[in-house]
């Protein structure tokens, strides 16, 4: 074998070698850190759900009449006063709150707390309706003037809560309802 055919080998075993271990890199690091951050993402949501899931949304602000929807065959619908809601409209709502995160925690068990956040009465009260049953509510409060993300209650828990949708604590029947003609 002659010296320019070894220093092509050796330099073929090395790129097989480190094509390898990139390889091994890429399926022992990184899909369990993918999955991690999956795991994460989904734990830091203020609600846990996929809007594909939702068969009912209600939105209950205080001192207004509460607006809910409901996900029928041809669509959503509005109830009250009735009639068809924009399906982009209640989409575009469900894919906002799916994205509402979670920035603090803290118990809701210490004296004053709730009346101290705007929860007690809560401004709205958002509550869905998961296709196998299952029903989560989050009541939500003042916004906080340090870092804009308003506050809410969960359970037994306060959550200072990123990306709140202005449409939760003034849902406008008005702005869901489809299109004359459809929509």
């Amino acid at each position: 074998m002659k010296a320019r055919t070894r220093t092509l080998a050796l330099a073929a075993a090395l790129a097989a070698v480190l094509a390898a271990l990139i390889a091994w890199a890429l399926l022992a690091v990184e899909r369990p850190d993918l999955a991690a951050r999956a795991r994460h993402d989904l734990g830091s949501r203020a609600l846990p759900f996929r809007p594909a899931e939702v068969t009912s949304l209600s939105i209950a602000p205080r001192g207004a009449p509460e607006v809910r929807l409901l996900r029928g065959g041809s669509g959503w619908r509005l109830t009250p006063p009735g009639g068809l809601a924009s399906t982009v409209a209640v989409e575009g709502l469900l894919d906002r709150l799916s994205e509402m995160r979670v920035r603090s925690a803290m118990s809701a068990a210490e004296p004053g707390a709730m009346a101290a956040r705007g929860l007690e009465p809560p401004s709205s009260r958002l509550t869905l309706t998961l296709r196998d049953g299952t029903v989560l509510a989050l009541d939500l409060g003042d916004e906080s003037a340090f870092d804009r993300t308003r506050f809410g209650r969960r359970g037994a828990e306060i959550l200072a809560i990123d990306g709140v949708p202005p449409a939760v604590l003034d849902p406008g029947p008005d702005r869901l309802l489809a299109a004359p003609g459809g929509g």
